[in-house]
């Protein structure tokens, strides 16, 4: 049943790696301040790469190419408001094979060493991969990245702590659980190493349990939906190809054709993930270790208080332009489960963000597809709040 229901979530699936991300949640993050100059670094290095991608082929748009092969790299980015860059926290490698139809994921550890350029690194501790993004840039990271794989991906998705959280929301997965899960490390031998395989692994079961094998079923509205959440150079029409590949590739009865490797080689358990067991899974592996963690390495707040001090947080800056900007950039919405409220942040920031746009085709265009949005959730009263803001950006 859930194949079906979520099938045409699969860009949903493939970025859900970044739950990584440092922070659990994302408040200690807000209180410190907003700024857009990160959003605006990736998308102009995304931009430039797609325009040079497109230069280099004029005449079509498939994603795969010649050899039948594409690389794609996600990058779940801890994007600190305030920061002008953002740390690669989590990093991802899936190559697709049309010919062999088999997947092979390889993950890189944030903790693998990495050359920065000179005067940049203070301690040995800088000098991670993690670190080449955000002490520099996400360009110069994913040259460090590239070099580690020894492969360079034909595209690249960023994706940041709200999406994930949008992500939970769409698979029904217990929310809290999961996100220990795929955080925790210090339980392991090898910690930063063994989570990052445990991303691959719990990638590899959302791809051959979610991916739908008859791609009618695939649901284009929640596709470009989810595809304006996530920067990247993908076109819409190369994420849907990508897309009904896999669905053709009828993975759920050949688990098989996804290896699952990693940059440098580190001796890594396939731990599975069991969203019906994963508190049991966790109380082993925590409770042990539970007095020696911090509170940012052991989240004990539980998402009603998550969500009291969101919006409590929200209305003490809806004031501020420079907050409200980096609150719609990051989606804050997303990482408020209730929803009834939810919506109601997402119109209330939007709302006051369009009024700081000077184009109009971007007001619009925002307008648009936030409406699209609620007329797919079936959201009719925000809906037609949208449109009444709409209606005000047309010329009469």
């Amino acid at each position: 049943m859930k194949r079906r229901r979520f099938g045409c979530l699969i860009i949903l699936i493939i970025t859900f790696f970044v739950i990584l991300i440092t922070g659990f949640f994302l408040i200690r993050n807000i209180t410190r301040g907003a700024d857009s100059e990160l959003t605006n670094t990736i998308d102009n290095f995304l931009a430039k790469r797609q325009e040079q991608l497109l230069n280099e082929n004029k005449d079509a748009i498939d994603a795969f190419g010649e050899d039948n092969i594409v690389r794609v790299l996600f990058i779940g980015l801890d994007s600190r408001a305030g920061q002008t860059n953002g740390h690669c926290d989590a990093i991802q490698l899936i190559e697709i094979n049309k010919d062999t139809q088999k997947i092979e994921i390889t993950a890189v550890p944030r903790g693998t060493p990495s050359q920065l350029p000179p005067g940049v690194g203070v301690t040995s501790t800088d000098y991670y991969v993690s670190n080449a993004c955000g002490l520099v840039s996400l360009e110069y990271g994913v040259k460090q990245i590239e070099y580690t794989l020894g492969k360079k991906p034909d595209y690249i998705m960023v994706v940041g702590f709200s999406e994930v959280m949008g992500i939970l929301k769409y698979l029904d997965l217990p929310t809290t659980p999961t996100l220990q899960w795929l955080r925790h490390r210090q339980g392991y031998a090898i910690g930063e190493p063994q989570r990052a395989h445990n991303h691959s692994t719990f990638l590899k079961k959302l791809i051959t349990n979610y991916i739908p094998e008859d791609t009618s079923t695939i649901n284009a509205p929640l596709h470009y939906i989810v595809y304006k959440l996530i920067q990247t150079d993908l076109t819409f029409e190369q994420s849907r190809e990508i897309i009904e590949v896999l669905s053709e590739m009828k993975l759920h009865d050949k688990p098989e054709n996804i290896t699952l490797t990693m940059r440098p080689f580190y001796p890594v358990q396939d731990i599975p993930y069991d969203s019906e067991h994963v508190e049991e899974y966790l109380q082993t592996m925590i409770e042990p270790i539970k007095h020696l963690l911090s509170k940012d390495d052991y989240a004990a707040n539980t998402p009603e208080d998550i969500q009291t001090q969101l919006l409590r947080i929200i209305g003490e800056q809806k004031d501020d332009p420079e907050f409200i900007s980096w609150a719609y950039e990051n989606n804050i919405w997303l990482q408020i489960q209730d929803e009834e409220v939810s919506p109601r942040v997402q119109y209330d920031i939007i709302s006051l963000y369009i009024p700081l746009l000077d184009e109009r085709s971007k007001r619009m265009q925002i307008l648009s597809d936030y409406i699209i949005e609620m007329d797919y959730r079936g959201l009719e009263k925000w809906s037609d709040k949208g449109k009444e803001l709409l209606e005000k950006e047309l010329p009469h």
